[in-house]
């Protein structure tokens, strides 16, 4: 039907080639981010070549992008996009958010399963609710954010690292029959969280994109939250199984500890996200403060 009926494509910029530099080393800096973590410990001689290889993409990366700029080609993150403060404090909460999210549900369902030995089924019924909460609370979200405005996304930050701390301090604590209902319930709350959190923080982030980088940036912003959650996903997951592994493994230990690491990375997004009404207030001329209502619509 899209063939059918939308207009044919047009060529629209002069330079607009992918930015293969860019995306190679975007790629090569993730990488290097994610392998420490999933690879068997090799000392810090390891580490540490693995923490090189990140910053010499990283300086590559900028190399190319400042290049592409300087020469008038279009680089991979839109010049305009690094310039506004809200677009970028916006995008590194998502990019939080959307990795603790991920890695919290998947060392779950992994904890469920091998540590607690119950069938996927059981364990789909546990995560459940978290996914029906979620959909609830994106449906209100927007009547929250008329009358909190951008605070609505640190409350929901700020509810989601409680539930996280919930989640724990159940696993060390609870009665092990208990605890598949017990984390069904903190799954309801996390759900709640999130609802309250992704889609305003998304419409939030994109009303401070330049007009000049208005179709880019939803890409950008899409990219950064996948780019985080490799390396959460594979950093959170590493952490849980490394605690699992010998014969002093404790499952339970290792996930309250895997769910401690989401929780930190919540929390400093809800600290960024705290800075957010600062940096509305002092936005560049042409970039203009969202207001509730152009929030209500973009939901």
């Amino acid at each position: 039907m899209a063939f059918r009926w939308f207009p044919a494509p047009r060529r629209t910029a002069g330079h607009s080639r992918l930015d293969w530099w860019g995306l190679g080393w975007t790629g090569a800096l993730t990488l290097a981010l994610m392998v420490p973590f999933i690879r068997t410990p090799g000392g810090a001689v390891e580490t540490a070549l693995w923490a090189g290889a990140a910053v010499g993409a990283l300086c590559c990366l900028v190399a190319g992008h400042r290049f592409r700029v300087r020469s008038g080609r279009v680089p991979l993150v839109h010049p305009s996009l690094p310039r506004s403060r809200p677009y970028t404090l916006g995008t590194a909460v998502a990019m939080a958010g959307f990795g603790s999210s991920l890695a919290a549900t998947l060392v779950l369902t992994v904890f469920l399963q091998s540590g607690l030995g119950l069938s996927a089924l059981t364990a789909a019924l546990v995560t459940l609710p978290s996914a029906a909460a979620m959909g609830v609370s994106s449906a209100v979200a927007w009547r929250v954010v008329r009358r909190l405005g951008p605070h609505t996304v640190t409350l929901g930050l700020a509810l989601g690292v409680l539930t996280l701390l919930a989640g724990a301090a159940v696993a060390l604590t609870a009665p092990r029959a208990h605890l598949p209902l017990l984390l069904t319930v903190v799954q309801l709350l996390s759900g709640a969280a999130a609802g309250l959190t992704i889609a305003p923080n998304q419409a939030l982030v994109l009303q401070h994109a330049p007009a000049e980088a208005a179709g880019v940036a939803g890409g950008i912003l899409q990219m950064a939250q996948r780019i985080a959650a490799a390396i959460a996903l594979s950093a959170v997951s590493g952490s849980y199984l490394r605690g699992t592994s010998g014969p002093s493994g404790d499952p339970r230990t290792a996930f309250a500890h895997a769910t401690l690491l989401c929780a930190g990375l919540l929390a400093a997004a809800a600290v960024l996200s705290l800075l957010r009404p600062r940096l509305t207030a002092s936005t560049p001329p042409g970039i203009r403060p969202p207001l509730a209502s152009d929030v209500h619509v973009k939901g």
